[in-house]
């Protein structure tokens, strides 16, 4: 009998504590304030999720190694991100809400950044999507819409310098958007426009702007569980008014959402990241409702796994390429593999505005005339293997002591 698409596995104990010790140096004292899963909870939880899970199987498409579900009807940014031919651009760091469940500081007046690289100028920015040769932007922040004109440049530039070959979305929580700004979104590029209704307690008279003027109208909001049955009753009016597409995120604590979660009450997940239990089983009931009641209305779970796993690998993988030498390969989570006769290190590639020079780099000069570096970083040494796992490592069955760097792990997060 074949495996389940989202195959579910456990962590052994070793790994388990080094995530818990992980989780509790990043909160220090606050650690002590959260409220984890008991063993029953955790059970229960267990069950409920392949319950859910088993249904899903039947009815729905998992993808990116079982960590995205329902993948019938992603929207085109969506697809592009699952590629790993996105950059995300955050124009700006500032917001005009307070949505409890936000990761982020918001009181950030530096210029537009992507992946630590900052691009005061929209022809700069273009030049990087161009170089990179990638197929999606979006525009994130803060929020874009506070900063009309800034976003609209690089919008246009992207646009200009890259034509229809790529998709171009934003982020919103649609507060400050108007019909003219709509059409002025529109005429500067904008390919799809997404959704926080979460900020404004899912009232969708700003979203009913964009429907009929941007071309992919898109809600992508987390799953709040106590807002479970509100969310379900609105699915009918978004496919109604007119929305392609509802994302939805698992609630994830930070340093700076640390105190609104925890006063809710939430049940916490160790993990690489202090994860919402209750927000992952909501997700997974609201895309079985969507599917069971027949709504005309894609619905995508986009876990944490996916976003550690798959987004971290493609910014990895995109470097790793654009170096990569005839003695190499590249792994599926994006590392940079030389194996030899005697064993396999792997080393990891980055882009930077400034090389450290503690490692070696080559330079990238864009079109515009401004450099980049690659800096190779090793990320183990000379790992010593014999020559049956040498073999098995050619062939596809890596040794299990070097799989985290070979393959990108299957299924949603672990329950521990």
């Amino acid at each position: 009998m074949s495996s389940p698409p989202y195959l579910l596995s456990y962590l052994n104990e070793s790994v388990q504590q080094e995530l818990i010790e992980s989780n509790r140096r990043e909160y220090g004292r606050r650690y002590e304030l959260l409220t984890f899963a008991t063993p029953e909870q955790l059970a229960a939880a267990r069950a409920e999720r392949k319950e859910l899970l088993d249904w899903l199987e039947q009815h729905a498409s998992f993808g990116y190694a079982g960590t995205k579900v329902d993948c019938n009807g992603l929207s085109p940014g969506c697809r592009s991100c699952g590629d790993g031919g996105w950059s995300c651009l955050f124009v700006n760091g500032r917001c005009n809400v307070r949505c409890f469940y936000c990761p982020t500081a918001q009181d950030d007046d530096g210029p537009p950044v992507t992946n630590g690289l900052a691009f005061t100028s929209p022809e700069e920015y273009a030049a990087y999507v161009a170089t990179l040769g990638l197929s999606g932007v979006s525009i994130s922040g803060g929020e874009p819409l506070m900063t009309p004109d800034l976003t609209l440049s690089y919008l246009r530039a992207l646009r200009k310098r890259c034509g229809n070959d790529v998709h171009l979305w934003l982020y919103t929580n649609g507060t400050l958007l108007t019909a003219d700004l709509c059409s002025r979104l529109r005429d500067a590029g904008l390919d799809e426009i997404r959704f926080d209704l979460g900020a404004v307690r899912y009232h969708l008279k700003k979203l009913r702007l964009a429907v009929g003027s941007i071309p992919t109208v898109t809600v992508e909001i987390p799953a709040v569980p106590e807002d479970e049955e509100l969310l379900k009753r609105k699915m009918i009016k978004l496919a109604e008014a007119g929305v392609h597409h509802l994302n939805l995120h698992q609630l994830r604590l930070t340093p700076y959402n640390f105190g609104p979660l925890t006063e809710r009450g939430y049940t916490f997940l160790h993990g690489e990241k202090v994860t919402v239990l209750e927000s992952e089983i909501s997700a997974l009931r609201i895309v079985r409702f969507g599917l069971a009641q027949g709504i005309p209305l894609p619905v995508n779970y986009c876990s944490f796994s996916y976003k550690r796993r798959f987004q971290h690998a493609a910014a990895r993988r995109r470097a790793a390429l654009t170096v990569c030498a005839d003695t190499e390969m590249v792994t599926q989570p994006g590392y940079l593999r030389t194996l030899s006769a005697t064993g396999v290190r792997y080393c990891e590639a980055v882009l930077l505005q400034n090389p450290s020079y503690r490692y070696p780099f080559e330079k990238i000069t864009l079109e515009t005339g401004r450099p980049l570096y690659l800096e190779r970083r090793p990320v183990t040494p000379e790992l010593a293997l014999s020559k049956v796992e040498i073999t098995a490592l050619e062939e596809g069955r890596p040794p299990e002591r070097v799989v985290r760097f070979e393959s990108i792990e299957c299924g949603l997060a672990h329950y521990f």
